[in-house]
This record gives C-alpha cells, structure tokens and sequence, in this order.
C-alpha cells in the first residue's frame, strides 16, 4: 500500500469522525423542556418550589431585560421547575437589571401527588 492511498483512507476517516462529533453535538442532552412564563391564574395544583434571581450581568446591555430573564430561567430550570411567574423587575444602574420571579412544578406526577400551590411569604 503506497503513503499516498493511506493518507486518503485516514483523511476519509477524519472527516467521518468529525461528521459523528458534530452530530452527537447537536443532540440535547436532556429531553426536558425549559420552565413556561405564565401568569399567576395559570398556575393552578402545583408545587411552589422557590424565588429565583436573574441578572443580566455587567456592561451596557440596551436589553438587560432578555438577559436578566433568560439567567432566572436558567436557574427555575436548574430547580425542576415547569411553570415561571415573574414577580418584579429592577433596575441597577442605566443600562443592567435583576428579575425575581416565583417557580413552581405542576408537572402532572406532582398533580397527582396532591400537591397544592405553596404562595410565597409576603415581601418584607
């Protein structure tokens, strides 16, 4: 077999393996989906789970709001939450801000569990 021939077949083989990469890449690795936003009336036999906080970080960001709420989705994601109710929006400075938001599960096995909907204590 003459270098030549190898180099082709290995080359074959690179492209191949990089091909599998990028695919396996592109599969998620969790099938669950992320937290749904909906008002408080939508959340009906659920299971309060907790408040979350979502920053949107530092710098001069025109839509800190996108930032702020995708970094509290995250982490009701994190919790297992199915369902998000923002609570208030604040801002630090001119161009950054923090969502607070109440997360809950009303996955349907929670339903069934008898769970009711746990209302967070009042604000102090």
């Amino acid at each position: 077999m003459n270098p030549l021939t190898s180099f082709k077949l290995n080359r074959g083989n690179q492209t191949m393996n990089l091909a599998f990469i990028f695919l396996l890449l592109s599969i998620p690795l969790t099938s669950k989906a992320q937290p749904q936003v909906v008002e408080m009336a939508s959340v009906k036999n659920c299971h309060y789970l907790n408040k979350v906080e979502g920053s949107s970080g530092n710098g001069k960001n025109n839509n800190w709001q996108s930032l702020a709420k995708y970094s509290a989705l995250s982490r009701a994601d994190q919790l297992g939450a199915s369902h998000v109710v923002w609570d208030r929006f604040y801002t630090v400075g001119a161009f950054n801000g923090v969502v607070i938001a109440n997360v809950y599960d009303c996955d349907s096995s929670a339903a069934n569990k008898g769970n009711v909907i746990v209302e967070p204590l009042a604000s102090e």
